[in-house]
């Protein structure tokens, strides 16, 4: 159950993420949403240091948090770092795409079978119909969207030491943008 609240929380989370970035302007958004993550990363930074303030933290989001969080950061805070990232730095169109995936990529990843073969896969399908969607929606052809969730997939799939909250975005993000890039030179 305790797995299911956190995947919830992250397609929820992500999806809201997703849909602000394509709805609010790119200049609001960045101000607004980097705002809002240097006062979580802040926060998350404060209660690892503080041992009282991180143990009742724990206690109320304790639905949501991973054994390992309590001495590290939290998968919110890496997505909320890449996001930073990504949303500053790429395309607007491509920056929701890659933030969509994380979004239910990999949270459908772990309901089917983790890190997995299978998990995998339902990573990629994830991905491609959420991308199919938001392609519809905006100027990304088909088969960007296909290279991202390749990516994303990937990312999600492969055990590196770096929370793949982080990597899934900056990977897709990345190859998204360099296709976008070479396509249009």
């Amino acid at each position: 159950m305790k797995e299911l609240s956190r995947r919830v929380w992250h397609i929820l989370g992500g999806l809201c993420l997703s849909i602000a970035g394509l709805l609010i302007t790119r200049q609001i958004f960045i101000l607004v949403f980097c705002s809002v993550a240097i006062v979580f990363l802040i926060f998350e930074l404060i209660r690892l240091r503080f041992p009282q303030l991180n143990r009742r933290f724990i206690t109320c989001f304790r639905a949501l948090i991973r054994e390992r969080e309590a001495s590290t950061l939290t998968a919110s805070a890496y997505l909320l770092i890449a996001a930073s990232i990504v949303f500053i730095v790429c395309d607007k169109s491509i920056t929701v795409m890659a933030v969509t995936f994380v979004a239910v990529g990999d949270p459908v990843a772990g309901m089917v079978r983790g890190k997995s073969l299978e998990g995998s896969g339902a990573c990629f399908v994830a991905c491609l119909v959420a991308g199919a969607i938001l392609a519809a929606a905006t100027s990304i052809a088909l088969w960007v969207v296909v290279t991202g969730a390749i990516c994303a997939t990937l990312m999600e799939f492969l055990s590196l030491p770096l929370n793949d909250k982080l990597t899934m975005p900056l990977a897709s993000t990345s190859a998204m943008s360099l296709i976008k890039l070479v396509t249009v030179v």
